[in-house]
């Protein structure tokens, strides 16, 4: 089975100690990306414009592979306050899978810097 990184276009590989993604057979696997913009800034306080910012973030690695988000098989979630902000994210979940949604995962986990609250990874398959 090849093994690829995948680094989207304007992406620094050597500023990042992980890849982007990794393409192995016809599956793509992203790393968890924060709901952070290029600058590493929070767009807003609130889980909808950090969800919204973290697909965004993701969509790069995902189209560079090859893929899109009908092609996503599971998502894995992480949110710092799950109880109060599960329904906003929920929310930006379905602008992005109206219809058959991957699996999912979702849980409650402290990240790296405070005012983060959400942080997603996804394995997706390429055609």
């Amino acid at each position: 089975m090849d093994r690829r990184v995948i680094v989207p276009e304007g992406t620094d590989p050597s500023a990042l100690p992980f890849s982007p993604a990794i393409q192995a057979g016809n599956l793509v696997y992203l790393s968890g990306s924060a709901g952070i913009d290029e600058q590493g800034n929070v767009p807003g306080p609130d889980i909808v414009s950090q969800a919204r910012q973290v697909m965004k973030n993701l969509s790069g690695p995902l189209h560079a592979a090859g893929s899109s988000w009908d092609k996503v098989v599971k998502v894995n979630c992480y949110l710092t306050h799950a109880a109060r902000d599960f329904a906003g994210w929920n929310q930006v979940w379905k602008e992005y899978f109206p219809t058959d949604p991957p699996a999912r995962t979702t849980v409650g986990n402290g990240m790296l810097r405070a005012e983060w609250l959400i942080e997603v990874n996804l394995i997706a398959y390429v055609d």
